[in-house]
């Protein structure tokens, strides 16, 4: 079969390999479409300390396949329900992750197809049920905010998980504003609940464009006595700067929000059948799996995710 390795970063291959033969309590499922994401742009940009801890490593972990007949989905990982972040109702501490979306078949772990592996609702199109994954990251988000009815939620990125954010902002009562990005891709945030703004006073902040600056941007728009939750996930080495006088005199809450949780991707897969925002549109270019190299090489001005086919 045909699957995409990441040797080092910026060497993404599409190899000939064998076909994975599935252990006990795993499945095997043939992949009907693979979608493209930030995080896997990062990977394949600098690497990833969770993602591609090997070399070759497999890639991709946005898809939906099918399983004995049927269209199913897989979120990229599964809790142990042992260790002490289950036992406080964490994250867990001891995730098992799944990657090798990009290929014709993958094997699914025990306990991610135990735990988040789901039947795809009758009429979901596959490419919008593979966007189960980061929707459901951005509904823990969205929770870790704790968003109230009428909240300004200030959110910093236009890309597809700033969309998704502000959809799950509106969905919680909250009136997202989206700060910066592109101008094609402003042209998205009505279709998704949000307006255009500065942030200014907002009473939370989600950062989600994932730099340095962004983090200081989002402390510095949040108004006194509100919420910054960081969302974009910054390189181990990173340092951003803190505006130290705002945290204590203004007593601002900041908090990590990192990944999902099975009661979130139960919820993210609900929250796409439903057909409540064009999730569709999310998918603005399609393509081969033999074309993926030079996507990610190059990306278009315009990408959001693509919708990637054996």
């Amino acid at each position: 079969m045909k699957a995409a390795r990441l040797y080092a970063p910026g060497d993404l291959r599409v190899e000939e390999v064998p076909r994975p033969e599935p252990g006990p309590g795993e499945v095997l499922v043939q992949v009907e479409v693979a979608l493209t994401d930030g995080t896997d742009l990062k990977t394949y940009r600098r690497g990833h300390p969770l993602l591609a801890r090997e070399s070759p490593a497999p890639f991709g972990h946005e898809f939906c396949g099918i399983l004995d007949g049927r269209r199913v989905v897989a979120a990229n990982s599964a809790p142990c329900d042992a260790c002490e972040g289950c036992a406080r109702g964490e994250q867990c501490r001891e995730l098992v992750f799944l990657a090798g979306a990009y290929a014709d078949w993958i094997v699914v772990p025990e306990r991610i197809a135990a735990v988040t592996l789901h039947p795809v609702p009758q009429g979901l199109a596959p490419q919008v049920a593979a966007m189960v994954e980061p929707l459901a990251c951005c509904l823990r988000g969205v929770d870790r905010a704790s968003v109230q009815a009428g909240d300004v939620v200030a959110i910093l990125g236009a890309g597809p998980i700033g969309l998704m954010l502000a959809a799950c902002v509106a969905d919680a009562g909250g009136w997202p504003v989206v700060v910066g990005g592109r101008e094609e891709r402003r042209a998205f945030l009505d279709d998704f609940g949000a307006e255009p703004g500065d942030g200014q006073g907002a009473d939370i902040v989600i950062e989600a464009a994932g730099s340095p600056e962004a983090w200081a941007d989002a402390i510095a728009l949040v108004r006194p006595g509100g919420t910054v939750v960081m969302f974009g996930g910054l390189p181990a080495d990173a340092r951003p700067g803190v505006d130290a006088y705002r945290l204590h005199y203004e007593e601002l809450t900041v908090r990590g929000a990192f990944h999902h949780t099975p009661s979130t991707v139960r919820a993210a897969l609900a929250f796409l059948a439903s057909g409540a925002y064009p999730w569709e549109r999310l998918v603005t270019h399609r393509i081969l799996l033999a074309d993926l190299p030079a996507l990610f090489a190059d990306p278009p001005r315009d990408l959001l995710k693509a919708a990637v086919t054996p």
